[in-house]
């Protein structure tokens, strides 16, 4: 038995089509609401129902609907092909017959074409007949292995997430420990907190004591040990607070907030229950890509990606199969929240993710348009006070890193010289480590710039900004990760949030327009432990960013260029920032400067 992606069912008057429904959805619906006034969820039941003689077991069974969306099934009427067949198409029963996916498209797990359909064994992405067998096949040998590695697990029924509603307890272990204990691993994590009754940090991914498949999904995907962000927000997380959370790149803070909303929308019957907002498609896909790894042998666990620069269809249908956890970016989200096909009032969840990113985007009276459709629910500080109640602040690493894991060089290179040096460094054989990720301020420069590489140097290159294609990002993000491009020149499009550990070099042609954008730029490479080198081409065009970049680079050991050090833009910035200092000082009351100030207010008054 199947549950279709998309019901190709017109939705109408029609009395002919009506009938010709009823003879097949009628039994179904009625076992569903029956089941429903028991408090048993419809899903639960599709795979239990035995075939009939004139019904075949391999015949598409339309996934329920819960009661709030049955209602309004004549607002998604609209966005379906007025010219479809009013029935459904057959199921395909062979692999070879299925095409292949889109970039952001459901994968089916054996062969990895297009999963159209939903397993409603497994919830797992399929293609055809003959691969849910071949899938069923897999899961039932994996289980015969399981029992005869593990006998005394034979005979006892594997666990339910969902037979009781998860409540996070603090370990023993953690509540045994002192306060000044606490402060002190605090400390030495590097993880400040601010907030009101603040849990205590775990140490072990074990003091959460998650559900059995889900501690098997952390360690498959190679999370053996929290990060400092992950020991600190997890716990926050789970209890149902409002968190604002900042961390160094590369830091884990994907799965810090991955496993909350699994747990928080594992119990939950209304869908969708979680919420997951992101700047970038990529990111996006990035993201899902994660939460299926972490899902994975979880019941009733679906995702949703949606994203602009993908066909709206093949997303609207996903929607419709009961997906527990949507991870979108906000103008596609949007334009399907204002064609009302979809239901958000079950949300009990929402992550934004780079907020910092949404708010130079523009994006942040989108987000807030989006949340209003929540219940009870120009900075960051300024949107996380519309957003969140009660919040706890988890800040992990400095908040200025010095990014210790990357060697930073500063070039004074004057923009006729910009091609020149780089093709030096593509050149030498020990700063050139294939891939090299090559930054620029414009797409056209991009474009010129791949192209003269590839020309000069003989290199594979490639250009990848905001105008190409999602397909064409996808495959040039793949072919950097294999190793399939030496060099790829790119906007500041790859510049945030994607795990690029292949990439051991960074040349900031064109140096960004932020501070923060340079860290983001430059935190490429070190991911995940690894070292690398970021080497930037400065000049007068970005004068005003001379202090900050001495600031950030001096303390690392690398030297910097004299025509820096030299510059007035910088001594004049920085005899800037000392006066703010001083003046900032001035107003701070302490007992060191407490009776001076008193003395001055008495003087002011006798000379009045």
């Amino acid at each position: 038995m199947f549950v279709p992606r998309s019901l190709k069912i017109k939705r109408n008057s029609n009395e002919d089509i009506k009938s010709c429904l009823a003879k097949k959805i009628k039994p179904e619906a009625e076992d569903c609401h029956l089941e429903q006034d028991r408090g048993v969820p419809c899903d639960a039941l599709a795979p239990k129902e035995p075939a009939t003689p004139d019904r075949a077991s391999n015949e598409l069974v339309p996934f329920p609907r819960p009661a709030h969306q049955v209602v309004e099934g004549s607002q998604v009427a609209p966005e379906q092909n007025e010219d479809s067949p009013p029935f459904e198409e057959p199921v395909k029963s062979f692999s070879k017959t299925q095409r292949w996916p889109e970039p952001g498209e459901p994968v089916c797990v054996v062969c990895g074409r297009y999963g159209e359909y939903i397993c409603d064994q497994t919830d797992e992405d399929v293609c055809s007949l003959e691969c849910k067998a071949k899938h069923l096949l897999q899961v039932k040998e994996k289980k015969e292995k399981l029992n005869l590695c593990c006998p005394q697990n034979a005979g006892s029924e594997p666990e339910s997430p969902l037979t009781t509603f998860y409540v996070y307890k603090e370990h023993p272990f953690i509540s045994n420990l002192q306060e000044d204990q606490i402060e002190n691993l605090k400390q030495q994590l590097g993880i400040s907190v601010q907030g009101q009754e603040v849990t205590r940090p775990i140490i072990d991914f074990e003091h959460c004591d998650f559900p059995e498949a889900l501690n098997h999904n952390l360690k498959k995907s190679g999370y053996e040990v929290p990060t400092p962000i992950q020991m600190q927000m997890i716990p926050v997380g789970l209890l149902g607070r409002d968190i604002l959370a900042s961390a160094d790149t590369g830091s884990g803070k994907t799965a810090a907030f991955l496993l909350p909303v699994i747990i928080q929308a594992l119990p939950e019957s209304k869908t969708p229950s979680a919420l997951i907002l992101t700047p970038t498609r990529e990111l996006a896909i990035q993201i899902e890509k994660q939460a299926k790894e972490l899902m994975s042998g979880l019941p009733c666990m679906r995702t949703v990606l949606l994203v602009g620069g993908l066909p709206l269809p093949p997303q609207l249908y996903r929607l419709r199969q009961r997906v527990k956890v949507i991870i979108a970016t906000p103008g596609r989200l949007l334009d399907i929240v204002k064609q009302n096909a979809v239901e958000l009032s079950g949300i009990k969840i929402v992550v934004v993710d780079e907020a910092d990113t949404m708010l130079k985007m523009g994006f942040q009276q989108q987000v807030l348009d989006i949340l209003e459709n929540i219940p009870n629910d120009s900075s960051i500080e300024q949107l996380a006070s519309q957003l969140l109640h009660n919040p706890v602040r988890i800040v992990s690493g400095e908040k200025e890193p010095s990014m210790s894991s990357v060697r930073q060089i500063i070039l004074w290179v004057e923009d006729p010289a910009k091609k020149k040096k780089l093709f030096e460094i593509l050149n030498d054989k020990k700063l050139f480590k294939p891939p090299v990720l090559v930054f620029v301020g414009c797409k056209l420069g991009a474009d010129l710039l791949s192209e003269a590489v590839q020309k000069i140097t003989g290199l594979n290159s490639t250009s990848i900004h905001s105008e190409k294609s999602q397909i064409e990002r996808k495959n040039i993000l793949k072919g950097l990760l294999e190793g399939e491009y030496e060099v790829v020149v790119s906007t500041g499009v790859l510049g945030r949030g994607l795990d690029l550990i292949s990439v051991r070099l960074v040349v900031n042609f064109d140096m960004p327009s932020s501070m923060d954008e340079y860290v983001h730029q430059i935190g490429r490479v070190g991911r995940l432990g690894q070292t690398g080198t970021a080497i930037t081409f400065i000049n007068n065009s970005s004068k005003r960013l001379f202090w900050d970049i001495a600031k950030r680079v001096k303390p690392t050991g690398s030297i910097l260029p004299p025509q820096l050090l030299n510059s007035p833009y910088l001594h004049d910035q920085k005899r800037k920032e000392q006066q703010k200092d001083k003046r900032t000082q001035n107003d701070l009351v302490t007992g060191a400067n407490l009776m001076d100030i008193i003395k001055k207010h008495d003087k002011s008054n006798s000379q009045k």
